[in-house]
């Protein structure tokens, strides 16, 4: 079973039940057309967090991705990703990348919103 996370840009409502409201129209509604800035991220978490199809046979990096090609995840307004391990280490990680770069993330396992 994966640990699903949504990440989607600053312009979210304040009050969090409003927020998810509107992260869960982005996830049904999203074009799927990569935007470049969620692309940027992607290739930010895979310099530390390589993508589960550039593993190959002895490797030893550490794959936490539960898909991929993880850049396929990126979409136009929300990108949501699946880990499938490593969360105690990687989550933080993700989330101040994310905010870093100005991103919201949504961790609907911990009813968590993590704002910039």
């Amino acid at each position: 079973m994966s640990y699903v996370i949504a990440i989607t840009r600053s312009n979210i409502p304040q009050d969090d039940d409003a927020a998810w409201e509107y992260v869960g129209e982005l996830t049904e509604n999203d074009s799927g057309e990569p935007s470049d800035d969620f692309i940027g991220l992607l290739e930010k978490l895979m310099e530390r967090y390589p993508c589960i199809c550039d593993e190959e046979e002895d490797d030893d990096r550490e794959f936490i991705w539960s898909d991929g090609p993880l850049i396929d995840n990126a979409g136009h307004d929300i990108t949501v990703l699946g880990l499938s391990t490593g969360i105690e280490e990687a989550l933080p990680f993700i989330v101040k990348t994310a905010n870093a770069m100005g991103f919201i993330v949504f961790d609907e396992q911990e009813d968590r919103i993590y704002r910039p």
